[in-house]
């Protein structure tokens, strides 16, 4: 475990996947970052790589070959080298996962990501970088999947919290969902927004599981607790946002998700250069951005 921390925050993080383990007050100990109870779900903050999201038949089309691919990817489950920290602050930590001969059979790409966690005041940043190491393009997805827990949850009060989406443009954006094998449908939908225009977190709101924004819909969100009390704000430059709870279950947390990337759509039968939001590095190039940033309030 990896420790890095100011005068307002402490995070651990773990070796295994690269995943936020703790978020929480130096000052008090109080904890942001949900605990991964396995009634309701057991992850904390994976990062997901070098797909997100399903893909149709578990598989992807690359050069006049197949491949079988995970949802989510399989480096959420692989152990990272923890580079040795670039000064003696304590308040930054690098994470590097090398691909290997065998994820060739699965990924054909020989790549080198860079997970970077730092701290600025009240502030985590998640960077990433994926450098291709091969002389051809490879494709890529990268996601991030962080969940925050809403304070004095009560299983007697149906809303959990709230969340006040951002937008560029200031219009109301809608959602797609996830149906068949995790994959989207043509139809777009309605968010259950409140007249305030918060969007309440309980049960109804993901009785179709995921909020799936695209096309640079979001660009931040301000999640709140039960009295709508700011808790946290999170951002990121993704092109595509998810909000996610477990699917009829009411429960303590939401899962905050900015995607490069996004699943297939249903029956697709594309190449892997044509999946939604794919990644590009040339042969010896990096691509790089912000993965998440949360501002705690």
């Amino acid at each position: 475990m990896i420790t890095i921390q100011n005068q307002n925050l402490i995070v651990d993080i773990s070796e295994q996947g690269a995943e936020v383990q703790s978020i929480r007050r130096a000052d008090t100990g109080h904890e942001y970052l949900w605990q991964g109870d396995a009634n309701y779900w057991g992850g904390r903050s994976p990062i997901l790589f070098p797909a997100v999201g399903g893909l149709w038949n578990g598989t992807f089309r690359h050069r006049g070959k197949e491949y079988a691919m995970p949802k989510h990817g399989f480096a959420k489950g692989r152990l990272w080298e923890a580079l040795p920290a670039a000064d003696d602050a304590g308040t930054c930590a690098t994470f590097r996962f090398l691909t290997t001969e065998d994820d060739l059979a699965v990924f054909p790409f020989r790549c080198e990501v860079l997970i970077t966690y730092s701290l600025d005041d009240w502030t985590l940043n998640t960077d990433f970088a994926v450098r291709n190491l091969g002389d051809d393009e490879a494709y890529f997805q990268i996601g991030g999947h962080p969940a925050f827990s809403f304070p004095h949850f009560s299983k007697d009060r149906a809303v959990s919290g709230y969340m006040r989406l951002h937008t560029a443009d200031g219009e109301v954006p809608t959602v797609v969902r996830a149906g068949t094998q995790g994959c989207t449908g043509p139809e777009r939908f309605a968010v259950p927004m409140e007249a305030d225009g918060l969007v309440p977190v309980r049960v109804e709101t993901f009785a179709n599981e995921a909020l799936i924004f695209d096309e640079l819909q979001v660009d931040a969100v301000e999640l709140l607790d039960a009295e709508r009390r700011p808790m946290v704000r999170v951002e990121s430059d993704a092109p595509v946002w998810l909000f996610w709870q477990p699917q009829g279950l009411h429960s303590p947390f939401v899962c905050t998700e900015p995607w490069y990337g996004l699943c297939d759509p249903q029956g697709f039968d594309g190449q892997l250069h044509e999946r939604p939001y794919i990644n590009c590095v040339e042969p010896h190039g990096v691509c790089s951005g912000l993965l998440w940033r949360a501002e705690f309030l």
